[in-house]
């Protein structure tokens, strides 16, 4: 009975030391940037959006680093929560595209850099027969080093991760594309448009 007992006790003592491992492990994990899920519409990003916003007409789209300036349904959820490891990016977007995910560190005067470069992204966007009351929600596994405070931004020349509906500096336009380790810069342009970007830190 004494064995038995022992038994027992060094079980519940193993289970409860993977508990400890297992649980914390999961509930560090913390969302940031825009609010996405099935009910969030790309609304006038049916076609994806040129970089720079305001001489798409004239000229070719170009390169440009796209900062979240404003989060989504989420204001004051613009930066990371905390440092660690960027593991999922999650979007929803109109059309298929693609951009390159970076990391930039924003200031509260709109200055920017871009901290480090993450994987390219490619997207699918909305399905042409998709039901008009729930949109695709897609997700990337990425393995991305962030620290608190830092934002999503992306690289392309144009983008239909977009949610337009509004004005003011929601997404903050980098022309030529920040690079990392530049020093810091100040937009050339801004766009109504949220970028609509979420990400999982843990």
């Amino acid at each position: 009975m004494t064995k038995l007992k022992t038994i027992t006790a060094t079980a519940v003592l193993a289970l409860t030391g993977l508990a400890l491992v297992a649980g914390p492990a999961s509930a560090e994990a913390a969302k940031f940037g825009s609010k996405v899920n099935k009910t969030v519409q790309p609304s006038n990003a049916g076609e994806a959006h040129p970089c720079p916003v305001g001489d798409y007409l004239s000229e070719p789209a170009k390169p440009c680093t796209w900062v979240m300036g404003e989060a989504y349904g989420n204001p004051g959820g613009e930066g990371s929560p905390k440092k660690g490891k960027l593991r999922k990016l999650k979007l929803v977007a109109g059309e298929k595209g693609s951009f390159r995910l970076q990391i930039a560190r924003v200031k509260p005067n709109g200055k920017a850099k871009v901290v480090r470069n993450g994987p390219r992204i490619r997207y699918q966007g909305q399905p042409a027969d998709g039901d008009p009351e729930t949109y695709r929600v897609e997700r990337f596994k990425v393995k991305v080093p962030i620290k608190a405070g830092e934002r999503l931004a992306i690289k392309t020349k144009k983008t239909s991760t977009l949610r337009c509906s509004s004005g003011g500096p929601n997404t903050l336009l980098f022309h030529p594309p920040l690079v990392p380790g530049s020093p810091l810069a100040s937009p050339t342009d801004d766009d109504g448009c949220w970028l609509l970007l979420q990400g999982i830190v843990r």
